[in-house]
């Protein structure tokens, strides 16, 4: 027998999701029908607890469109017998507790940036206490643990609930080490302000950050849902996400090496869609959706076309597997090369053959001398642009760019230079 805890995160009651063909109606896949799916599963299951860890409002002017949503909610969930405890993120630190002012059952834990408890009965009736703590304002540059954090017996169930930077010193989002929370003699820490889910630390104590329970933007790709947590005497804790989402945002490479026509093209795509199929089959129990940021990489004829042909199959792009269509919400194609030999034009002497070694300098960084020349110039050309007013409301414009950022811009750059070479060289009488 155990305590089974079922929680989730960042649900952000309030957003759609980004990005979805017309003919989708995002109300159906956005967070108000993700915590409807919740409180389903958290009957269906008889957990001993529902647990949210933060910002599950978006923002504060959410406050009546939550305030339905949440109300319905715990009070089905209260019926069934599940408590209801959460603790505010950076997003809701402020409507969150005007909501469990305002929603009976719904018990707000660590109001102010104050740790505060709550017990509930587990199996067998056995108190397991929870600990929350909840931002008091949009940014919390310490550390929660380092104060007024409680004592804790280390012979019960204890479970904190924190939302919080974990592993990011500088964070403006309540930043705590990873060592700091195994130090705790708790059973597991449930976190938010991670999107996607992330199981930190299994075993005693166990870390999970269990993310949103549906994904709204390309940013947060792969599965979602909620994850039920055992608790078992004398045993680590176990936990296991139970997919909830319906949409699924997932990368997908569409290598076109050696493709020379639209049919090639085409069966490049229709491959790469039913290959990532193949892959991600057993996570696609709930999914029906399957928005695609295709990524075009190789060499390939088509180069100079592929811009256009990018374009034309993101609008189209309808691929019916199973009960899933997958569609395209981007389309990427930066990462091909034109179908020249680098080896054959650099025997030239014409400014093709000199770019060609230039390139192939890069792609191999030898000779060394040579490789570190170029990319001396090419850092500081790529600095001087930094600088132009277009890329100052950049979060990193002024941080200096890497090496590897510095030979991907310059190889882009040159083989579009070079493609345009040749496309005139072709077009000479």
């Amino acid at each position: 027998m155990s305590t089974r805890i079922l929680c989730t995160g960042d649900i952000h009651l309030g957003r759609r999701p980004t990005r979805l063909p017309d003919e989708v109606d995002p109300r159906a896949l956005g967070p108000a029908a993700a915590f409807g799916r919740f409180v389903d599963l958290a009957l269906q299951r008889r957990v001993h607890a529902a647990v949210l860890t933060g910002d599950v409002v978006d923002a504060g002017n959410r406050f009546y469109e939550a305030y339905a949503i949440l109300q319905a909610g715990v009070k089905k969930l209260l019926d069934g017998g599940v408590p209801v405890l959460a603790v505010a993120g950076n997003h809701d630190h402020d409507v969150l507790a005007r909501l469990a002012d305002e929603v009976t059952g719904f018990r707000l834990l660590g109001r102010g940036g104050h740790w505060e408890e709550a017990t509930i009965p587990g199996e067998d009736g056995a108190p397991v206490r929870l600990l929350g703590w909840s931002f008091p304002d949009r940014h919390v540059h310490v550390n929660p643990l380092e104060h007024g954090f409680p004592d804790v017996a280390a012979d019960g169930l204890t479970i904190g609930l924190l939302h919080c930077d974990c592993d990011v010193r500088s964070s403006s989002y309540a930043p705590v080490a990873l060592a700091e929370l195994l130090a705790r003699p708790l059973a597991a820490w449930l976190l938010g302000h991670v999107h996607r889910p992330a199981l930190v630390h299994e075993g005693v104590p166990l870390v999970l950050y269990p993310g949103s329970p549906q994904g709204l933007d390309p940013g947060e790709p792969g599965p979602h849902g909620a994850w039920i947590v055992d608790f078992a005497k004398g045993a680590a804790p176990r936990a296991e996400l139970l997919p909830l989402a319906p949409l699924r945002y997932e990368p997908l490479e569409v290598p076109l090496d050696g493709a020379g026509s639209e049919n090639d093209f085409e069966r490049a795509v229709l491959d790469a869609v039913r290959r990532r199929h193949e892959a991600i089959q057993p996570e696609l129990a709930t999914v029906r959706w399957v928005a695609c940021r295709l990524r075009f990489t190789g060499r390939t004829a088509l180069h100079r076309s592929l811009p256009a042909m990018a374009q034309n199959v993101c609008d189209a792009l309808r691929v019916p597997i199973d009960e899933v269509e997958y569609f395209c919400e981007k389309a990427e194609s930066d990462a091909t090369r034109p179908d020249h030999s680098l080896d054959d034009l650099a025997r030239s002497s014409d400014p093709a053959g000199l770019l060609a070694r230039r390139l192939l300098t890069l792609e191999r960084r030898e000779p060394a001398a040579a490789y570190e020349s170029v990319m001396r110039r090419g850092r500081r050309a790529v600095e001087e642009e930094r600088k132009l007013s277009a890329y100052l409301i950049l979060d990193d414009a002024m941080q200096p760019p890497d090496d590897e950022h510095v030979r991907q811009t310059l190889l882009r750059a040159g083989f579009a230079v070079l493609d345009e070479l040749m496309a005139q060289k072709e077009a000479a009488p």
